[in-house]
């Protein structure tokens, strides 16, 4: 099938950033792999979660929501094949299964990205995947049967040409109980749900990026000079430059607007973080109140996602 430019382009966007989205959720990551099979891409995460056992990972997008449809907020799921075999659906269940346990992938991450960031992200065990998609066709068969499916007339899961698993579906009042299917089936995790480790941030910074300060509770008199080594992710200084001209001395939080005429008040504050993207499109200046709540608030998903909307119209 033809893929635009714009749609490779969000998906090695979102592909770069789900390592740091399992991260920030507890994973700690310890290899990451992207393979190109012809037009598709096939990313693998490696890690655990914990003293858990160790994870390989098999990442899976969920259809794209880039504004083409007026409901798409109400949907979400992921193929599991591109084409269902000549030999039927169940058949190409077993497929799919065949081919994680050939490659050694113990779960799949079925990740819905949209422009406020991450939607969804469900950890599914590989091996109850066919008969979490066999549950969702039955759930699905029996809403059409009973005429609950509003205008739909296609089963769910057996969508088509291609079997899928579905996170949402609010399109009816009946239709979320085929994505209720996956969300309580035994092991399934809602990485969103997960807590956050100490730093993380829901796509701003890296640390380095916000200086906060340590020590041993201070000292008195000289200290001995010592070199300091740290690393850190490359900076454009245009773009820095750029950001900073565009503010003029204000905040760019739409809730805030405090300003200062004195240079150096305002941070530059990467939404999606440094390793992400370092683009003019992707940073705001903040005074330095809203950069700290855009780290470490409670509310710093919906405060990230405001920013990215401001941030997004000079692309």
């Amino acid at each position: 099938m033809f893929r635009t430019e714009r749609s490779l382009e969000a998906e090695e966007t979102t592909r770069g950033r789900v390592a740091g989205l399992l991260e920030r959720h507890g994973m700690t990551v310890t290899d990451q792999r992207l393979d190109k099979r012809g037009s598709a891409t096939v990313q693998v995460v490696e890690g655990n979660f914990g003293d858990g056992p160790p994870l390989r990972v098999h990442i899976r997008l969920c259809w794209r929501r880039d504004g083409r449809n007026s409901r798409e907020a109400l949907y979400s799921a992921a193929q599991l094949k591109a084409k269902r075999d000549a030999k039927g659906w169940e058949a190409t269940l077993k497929s799919v299964a065949a081919r994680h346990r050939r490659e050694g992938h113990t779960h799949s991450l079925l990740v819905q990205d949209s422009d406020a960031g991450f939607v969804f992200a469900a950890l599914v065990p590989c091996e109850a995947i066919p008969a979490i998609w066999e549950r969702q066709r039955a759930v699905s068969a029996d809403l059409l049967e009973r005429g609950l499916g509003g205008n739909l007339s296609a089963n769910h899961a057996a969508n088509g040409s291609s079997p899928s698993l579905w996170l949402q579906d609010d399109r009816y009042p009946a239709t979320p109980a085929v994505a209720r299917v996956i969300w309580e089936w035994p092991g399934v995790v809602n990485v969103l749900a997960l807590p956050r480790t100490d730093f993380a941030d829901a796509g701003t910074d890296t640390l380095d990026d916000l200086p906060v300060s340590g020590g041993d509770m201070g000292r008195d008199g000289a200290a001995q000079r010592a070199q300091v080594v740290r690393s850190g992710y490359p900076r454009d200084a245009r773009v820095r430059e750029a950001v900073a001209r565009r503010a003029a001395g204000q905040c760019e939080r739409d809730s805030c607007g405090t300003r200062r005429s004195y240079p150096g008040f305002l941070d530059v504050h990467h939404i999606l973080g440094i390793e992400v993207s370092d683009r003019v499109w992707t940073c705001v200046a903040l005074c330095p109140n809203c950069h700290r709540e855009a780290h470490f608030a409670p509310d710093r998903d919906a405060i990230n996602a405001q920013l990215r909307a401001f941030a997004a119209q000079f692309a």
